[in-house]
């Protein structure tokens, strides 16, 4: 009498482990589409500036070599390694060219208007974060190494200007600046935190060489891309 006892137990056992390891399994797959989900809820949209172009080629070497293209070139590379992260990166040109309309006459109306393309550019895309890039130059040509500047009334500003300045000056010979306020017109007159980084001196003929070379330019990318990150908490 006591088999039929042992029998349904041994089913209800079996269809009780089922049931377990069914929840199981469920479980996970619940909790790794959360995961998913919560890694991408926050939308973080990053404007890149590569500086100048068009007709404004910008700081210019004594062997003609253009920052306008350096900008370019650094920025696409830090896009390439911001959107594995989620983030949205847009630069504000893809290409050699400005934004100021045919017959416009005036150094500095012309910068104005464009520099205003590129700050709308960003208000469009609801960015969160303004980074402009730059190559620096002076006369003597005995500066070298990056530099960040914030707008000196924006906390936002200094701490994204800090985590960018923070990984730059961990490459390999570069000169251990801190990051610094300024009152230039881009990270004045910009809705979100902006930042200008000078990636080096076309100036200084032996910063020059580096600054042509691919590696050079990754690195560079990297750690700009690394502040980036860092300022959006993100791996």
């Amino acid at each position: 009498m006591r088999w039929p006892k042992v029998i349904i137990g041994t089913k209800f056992a079996i269809l009780l482990v089922i049931g377990v390891m069914c929840t199981l399994v469920l479980s996970v797959f619940w909790q790794g589409s959360t995961a998913v989900v919560s890694q991408f809820e926050n939308r973080y949209v990053v404007m890149l500036d590569p500086g100048h172009g068009g007709y404004d080629p910008g700081a210019v070497s004594s062997q003609g070599i253009y920052e306008k293209s350096i900008n370019l070139k650094i920025a696409q590379k830090v896009k390439e390694m911001l959107m594995p992260s989620g983030i949205e990166v847009f630069l504000t040109r893809e290409e050699d060219l400005d934004y100021v309309p045919n017959g416009v006459k005036g150094k500095t109306t012309k910068k104005q208007i464009d520099l205003n393309h590129r700050i709308e550019m960003a208000k469009e895309e609801k960015a969160d974060i303004f980074v402009s890039l730059h190559v620096n130059a002076t006369l003597t040509g005995q500066n070298s190494g990056a530099e960040t500047f914030y707008h000196y009334k924006s906390e936002s500003g200094k701490r994204l200007a800090e985590l960018i300045q923070q990984e730059m000056i961990k490459i390999n010979g570069m000169n251990r600046r801190i990051a610094k306020p300024g009152d230039f017109y881009i990270i004045k007159n910009t809705s979100m935190p902006a930042v200008i980084v000078e990636v080096g001196y076309l100036s200084s003929a032996k910063e020059q060489k580096k600054l042509l070379q691919t590696w050079y330019q990754e690195q560079l990318s990297r750690a700009i891309a690394k502040g980036i990150s860092n300022y959006f908490e993100l791996p």
